[in-house]
């Protein structure tokens, strides 16, 4: 007997259509269900429409949502095809973050689900429960002060490489055109400085990526921080999809390019008793059990288990340690000099302190005298307050929490485990019952008189709690040598093709400024 394929397909269709309607009844009732406020969503894309259209950046939407949820402590926000609590009260954050950081220990599944990437798995950012404590246990001495401030040499020697460059392109440019100005894409000239901190810092070696632009090093490295947006808004919308996809997150030919690099450094370094003050260094001790703590662990990571790294974890910290820093620090000081550029008043009270510093030091400024001045932490806290590469941070749910009672939810909200929270710390950054003015280039909100004014756990860049940026020292510091080299030779001014005002790239997946971050650098007499 033949089946009645049309009674076969349309029942298949009848249940294929019921389960997508549950799905739907699930989904876009998921906060209305538990009382939690919420704007209505788009299936697969939720709240993001104008962000995938190319209308809005992903950094303003969220400050649009925050302010939509003015008077409610936490709402629902549908994070493309993902439903997550956004809390506005810094005091949940705190209790979340610190206090009750053993419900909320890990970060939600995205490129982690990236399961055929090992060195993606096995990065800090992904790893999860005791895996990741442990892990933060074992790194967290070599990123210490005492550590960073031994890498603090390598990077002054790429700030005097960053002057030698520029001094000689804007003696072309005077040769040729009779003007001193050189007008930048300061994006892509800070991207390739900042490759060659991360180069002789992370992986020992040493490029040189302004004068040598198509070098292997920097190149691989664009391909894998240049994430594609397809790819990027696949992960936010359906991880599961994307694995099954067998769409990789990194590329693979770069990561490739990087494992390689790391064996091969370990491997000479073991042949010929090569000691350098370096990440891959210390990542080495921590393989072999001799990288020892020198501070007391902070935010309850205490007592933790020390691993042993094999070549692969060693490979994958510094493989993430390159992904996080790389991008993150050009964006960062993009934005310092575009803010210097338009505030000329801050530019020449910071130049008056780094010449202070260059004349105390005969031009050869110690650690000490960078991380000591001060108005130069004002403007990149400032700058940091205003732009944060990393708009917003989340945690996952791994055992059962009650947030606080609220107008609209009274009993509060019963997360379970698998549900997820966002730290939206840009909308916090942005929100002026927290900085009066908060759209101002102001850095004397960070001055020694008015920073103890700011309201805890509402200037987070770097992220809070245990999870926070585990170089974050390293990224400051980074920055400052930075800024301290460039301005102690040029100026930054506006120039013609200068976008004013600034807005914010909406189409792009990094925090980047709409038609480019062109400014003119000129010596300084």
């Amino acid at each position: 007997m033949f089946p009645d394929w049309w009674t076969v397909c349309t029942s298949a269709l009848a249940g294929a259509a019921a389960l997508v309607a549950f799905w739907w009844y699930r989904y876009h009732t998921y906060f209305a269900r538990r009382g939690v406020p919420y704007v209505a969503p788009l299936p697969f894309i939720g709240n993001t429409l104008d962000t995938v259209l190319g209308r809005t950046a992903l950094t303003d939407l969220l400050v649009v949502m925050y302010k939509k949820f003015e008077k409610h402590p936490y709402a629902g926000f549908y994070f493309f095809g993902r439903p997550v609590i956004m809390l506005r009260d810094p005091e949940i954050v705190r209790t979340i973050t610190i206090k009750d950081f053993d419900h909320f220990t890990d970060h939600l599944d995205m490129i982690n689900s990236d399961t055929n990437d090992p060195l993606l798995q096995k990065m800090l950012l992904t790893l999860k429960g005791k895996e990741w404590h442990d892990m933060r246990t074992t790194l967290s001495p070599a990123f210490t002060t005492s550590k960073i401030k031994n890498m603090f040499v390598l990077m002054t020697e790429i700030g005097q490489q960053m002057v030698t460059h520029l001094s000689e392109r804007i003696a072309e440019h005077k040769g040729s055109s009779g003007e001193d100005v050189l007008t930048m894409e300061m994006k892509d000239f800070f991207t390739r400085v900042t490759n060659d901190v991360i180069a002789t810092t992370a992986f020992g070696v040493r490029v040189d990526s302004l004068s040598d632009p198509n070098n292997t090093f920097y190149t691989m490295g664009r391909t894998m921080s240049n994430m594609k947006a397809l790819v990027a808004f696949g992960y936010f919308c359906s991880p599961k999809l994307m694995k099954l996809l067998n769409i990789p997150f990194f590329d693979r030919r770069a990561e490739q390019y990087f494992r390689s690099v790391v064996a091969e450094t370990i491997r000479t370094r073991d042949r010929e008793g090569i000691v350098r003050p370096d990440v891959i260094q210390l990542l080495m001790q921590a393989r072999s059990g001799e990288l020892a703590a020198e501070e007391e662990e902070k935010n309850g990571l205490s007592g933790g288990r020390r691993m042993k790294l094999t070549e692969e974890d060693v490979a994958a910290q510094a493989m993430f340690f390159f992904v996080a820093g790389f991008e993150t620090v050009a964006t960062v000081l993009t934005f310092c000099c575009y803010l210097l550029a338009t505030n000329e008043d801050v530019q020449r009270r910071l130049q008056q302190e780094v010449d202070d510093v260059m004349k105390k030091s005969g031009g050869q400024p110690s650690y000490e005298q960078v991380v000591g001045s001060q108005y130069l932490d004002m403007v990149v806290s400032e700058t940091l307050r205003m732009y944060t590469p990393g708009s917003a941070s989340d945690r996952k749910c791994v055992r059962a929490y009650r947030l606080p009672g609220t107008a609209s939810c009274p009993r509060g909200l019963l997360l379970q485990p698998g549900d997820g929270v966002q730290i939206p710390a840009h909308a916090f950054h942005h929100d002026e019952a927290f900085f009066p003015d908060p759209e101002r280039f102001d850095p004397e909100r960070f001055s020694p008189e008015n920073k103890h004014l700011i309201k805890p756990f509402t200037y987070i860049p770097f992220g809070v709690g245990p999870r926070i940026c585990i170089a974050q020292r390293f990224a400051l510091l980074e920055l400052k040598v930075v800024l301290v080299y460039l301005l102690s030779s040029f100026s930054i001014q506006v120039v013609d093709k200068t976008p004013i005002p600034l807005q914010i790239k909406p189409n792009s997946v990094q925090l980047s400024i709409k038609g480019g971050a062109w400014l003119g650098i000129r010596p300084r007499s």
